[in-house]
């Protein structure tokens, strides 16, 4: 007993600061720091995970933070679809220090050679930005650019079209000298150049060409510098209130920075899903690994208790043990957090908006590590508790194991929820979000508890007296004493459902993408067609032995009053209705995404002195709080139209066809100012090419939008971030690996007695091989089918309500998962037994 004078501790906080249990925990591991080492690895992907992904957040939120007008490049950006007028820009500059105007717009652009492409045109006619640098080359390309005609280009569109510096390009009826390539430019102010290369040139140049009288795509801009602008919430109102008919979106750095953060947001929810994830399972292993550990301590637990140990000392030497063991892990999961995001940084840091110092967040790492350690010793408090009802009569009972649960563990279980729900709360603050999140994993867990437990039983049912004695022996060892059934099934049977499912869900995503191939479905838009080109740009498509899929005639209109109440007055009314350009169209018909969900469709106008008949998308009507029968009144482009909502329409967005949230019956707006809009289908990108130069050259106002190309953008960008998630997602499966390696090292001692026994009734060493491999071979196929039938489900529901696509997942990569799931149970579970049978069963049975 403890050499130590002082009294023996009363207490199981007294007996964890007592010197003698360290010490005593550590003699007692001096047999299994090799298993209690690799289970305390379980945690280690977890806490990585963790701290990685808030360590990046909080990077980039801190970068952002202190560079938010970067991001901007102005104190205010003023932006609208019509012109913003002389003397509105007058009295907006007086509260400006500097100010720029910006005329943006997509166009097409000709290359030398007559290649043609969708541009995003950027005019300027001052100095911009106003925070932040400008990196071209040649380095004085930008300060060159108000003072003489040219364009800067993205180095990309050099390099495919190959153009170089000084040659010569067509935007319209100009020619504009390359002055050079931008390396890193200005904030960007449309979304739409994220599927387009941007171009920068004079807005005097722009002015004097005509491009943007037919263009229905323009976008005006002004951007100043307030250096003692008030907060943006102030500046916004007070613009609001000096300007109230002026339907202008307002932007400030703060606006930049929340949109940016939201986005963080939802990618940080979405790994730390995996993150948590993956720290549940390892804590489950430390917990399975500690219940085997006390299971083979449960003679020596007895032994200190005939001694006169308490049972707080007993509990605090396994207690201890349990603490090392998830500091450890928690430690080395850290530092590994930490690497990936420095690692991270370093290597994607100029693709990031924001320029990060490569330094860790030590505080977010500190919270991060404490609340993984805390997790895995709430997990491992389960088993513990059990020490304190080992009765010291145990001494005297060959085989003697740990008692059963009782309800003294309900309260730890409570303890390990709020946990989670705490760590969750850390990963999203969003209390029914965290709540659900927690559920969600609890669901996964039992779920594959359920199929561990209805396995072993049907293992114990379903063995029959007539069956091969070696099948039977192997195929009981899944529900006899000490079997590995529930932990194999959770480390590898649920690692391998949460990373399937990543890869299936990608797979998802990527057929919904996948629409070009269809000769049905359109790939190229032909915009801002004028009402004397429609039968030139027809004949010019079929001249190039492409079909016409759909044309229609597109009017922008605002919305003026709902129910005759001003549409800024409505009650609950979002304010971007009041400021949004709806483009809308006139036709008799429903195309093959429409359907009509309430009310009556109207191919005529019945009362040409009532309202106009008006069909609503159902959720932008849902947004309008509008339903049938409800009137509204729409500025069309100066003229009041009122109309009548006669029906609501179901449209799927996803076909690509040409949709609308507002359709009219013809006779309606037939004189208002619009342009006409053509689809078509490129069957390579050599047809796409050949249509899109003969348009620069015959209709250069036309725009033509190549959805190709957007897709292919959209398919790289989503592969760079599938490759990520997937990475992160293997933290689940490389987080079981341990778990899986140390059941078998467990399981090992067991199928070694096993072996003796079968072996001194006469069993060959062959035969002991093939009833193990029996065994790891239903374990594995167990494992296989339980995971990837739980992946072929979660992927259907994600393909069905989330992606829209036919719930059927991908065979191929269902079968592979299966097989190789298998053989890493068949191959591990050998290589890790290596030797069982060749033990002489005399040694072992000395021992036991």
């Amino acid at each position: 007993m403890p050499s130590d004078p002082r009294p023996l501790p009363s207490s199981l906080l007294g007996a964890l600061i007592h010197p003698w249990t360290w010490r005593m925990a550590w003699r007692d591991s001096r047999t299994q720091r090799l298993r209690l080492l690799i289970f305390s690895l379980a945690i280690v992907s977890g806490i990585a995970a963790l701290v990685a992904i808030h360590s990046l957040k909080a990077s980039v939120e801190t970068g952002i933070e202190s560079q938010a007008k970067e991001l901007l490049g102005s104190d205010l950006q003023v932006s609208s679809r019509r012109p913003i007028t002389d003397e509105d820009a007058a009295r907006l500059s007086k509260r400006a220090t500097r100010t720029t105007r910006e005329v943006a717009f997509p166009s097409m652009m000709t290359f030398p050679g007559g290649a043609a492409r969708l541009i995003y045109i950027r005019a300027l006619d001052g100095e911009f930005p106003f925070y932040g640098k400008i990196e071209t080359l040649p380095e004085e390309a930008w300060q060159r650019l108000p003072h003489e005609p040219g364009v800067l280009l993205d180095p990309s569109l050099l390099e495919q079209f190959k153009a170089a510096v000084g040659d010569e390009v067509e935007l319209g009826s100009l020619r504009l000298k390359i002055l050079g390539v931008i390396h890193k430019a200005p904030p960007r102010t449309s979304r739409f150049s994220a599927f387009a290369p941007e171009a920068y040139v004079r807005l005097s140049d722009v002015r004097q060409s005509g491009l943007t009288g037919g263009n229905s795509m323009v976008t005006q801009l002004l951007h100043l510098e307030i250096p003692k602008a008030p907060p943006s919430k102030e500046l916004k109102e007070t613009i609001q209130r000096d300007f109230p008919d002026r339907a202008w979106r307002l932007e400030t750095p703060e606006d930049r920075r929340e949109t940016l953060g939201d986005a963080l947001d939802l990618f940080q929810r979405y790994l730390g899903l995996l993150a948590l994830a993956s720290l549940a399972l390892g804590a489950l292993g430390v917990a399975g690994a500690v219940q085997s550990h006390i299971s083979r301590r449960v003679p020596t637990i007895a032994i200190l208790r005939c001694l006169g140990a308490p049972r707080q000392l007993a509990a605090a030497v396994y207690i201890a043990q349990t603490m090392a063991l998830g500091f450890l892990g928690a430690i080395l999961g850290a530092g590994i957090g930490i690497v990936l995001q420095i690692g991270v940084l370093r290597w994607f840091g100029d693709s990031l908006p924001v320029s990060i110092d490569p330094v860790p967040e030590w505080g977010i790492v500190l919270r991060t590590t404490l609340a993984g350690f805390a997790v895995c010793c709430g997990f491992a408090l389960i088993p513990l508790l059990k020490i304190r009802r080992v009765s010291p009569a145990a001494t005297l009972r060959s085989g003697a194991t740990l008692p059963g649960n009782s309800l003294r563990v309900v309260p730890v279980y409570l303890f390990v929820t709020a946990l989670l729900v705490v760590l969750a709360l850390t990963n999203d603050p969003d209390w029914p979000r965290a709540m659900a999140l927690v559920l969600g994993l609890a669901c996964a867990f039992a779920l594959t508890v359920g199929v561990a437990v209805v396995l072993m039983e049907s293992a114990r049912r379903i063995v029959r007296p007539r069956w091969a004695y070696l099948l039977r022996q192997g195929i009981s060892n899944l529900h006899r004493p000490g079997n590995q059934t529930l932990l194999f099934l959770l480390s590898l049977g649920l690692g391998t459902f949460l990373l399937l499912t990543i890869l299936l869900a990608g797979n998802s995503l990527q057929q919904r993408l996948d629409l070009t191939h269809s000769s049905e479905n359109p790939n190229l838009y032909l915009v801002d067609i004028q009402a004397d080109q429609v039968d030139g740009v027809t004949s010019l498509v079929k001249r190039h032995n492409l079909p016409v899929l759909e044309g229609a005639p597109m009017v922008t209109m605002r919305v003026q009053a709902i129910r005759g109440v001003p549409v800024g007055k409505v009650k609950g009314l979002p304010r971007w209705i009041a400021n949004r350009e709806f483009r809308s169209t006139y036709r008799d018909y429903l195309n093959s995404s429409e359907s009509i969900t309430a009310g009556e469709w109207h191919k005529t106008i019945p009362d040409p002195g009532g309202p106009i008949p008006l069909s609503l998308e159902e959720k932008i009507a849902k947004d309008m709080l509008v339903n049938v029968g409800d009137t509204m009144t729409l500025d069309v482009q100066g003229v009041s139209l009122e109309a009548r909502v006669t029906s609501l329409r179901k449209v799927d967005w996803g076909r690509f066809n040409l949709n609308f949230f507002m359709i009219f019956p013809p006779g309606a707006l037939e004189g208002a100012p619009g342009f006409h809009v053509v689809t078509t289908h490129a069957p390579d990108a050599a047809a796409s090419g050949n249509l899109q130069k003969a348009l620069a050259a015959e209709f250069g106002n036309v725009s033509c939008i190549d959805l190709a190309q957007i897709l292919e953008t959209v398919r790289s960008m989503l592969s760079q971030i599938s490759l990520v998630v997937t990475l992160l997602g293997s933290f689940t499966l490389i987080a079981a690996l341990p778990i899986l390696i140390g059941t078998l090292l467990n399981g090992r001692d067991v199928r070694l007695r096993e072996s003796v026994l079968l072996r001194t009734l006469g069993a060959s060493a062959r035969q002991v091989r093939i009833i193990l491999t029996i065994e790891y071979a239903t374990l594995g196929l167990l494992s296989a089918l339980t995971g990837t039938l739980l992946a072929a489900g979660a992927s259907a529901a994600l393909a069905t309500y989330v992606f829209k696509t036919p719930p059927y997942p991908d065979v191929s990569l269902l079968i592979t998962a299966f097989f190789i799931t298998t053989m890493v149970s068949i191959l591990g579970g050998l290589a890790l037994s290596r030797g069982v049978s060749n033990h002489p069963p005399l040694e072992v049975l000395r021992h036991t």
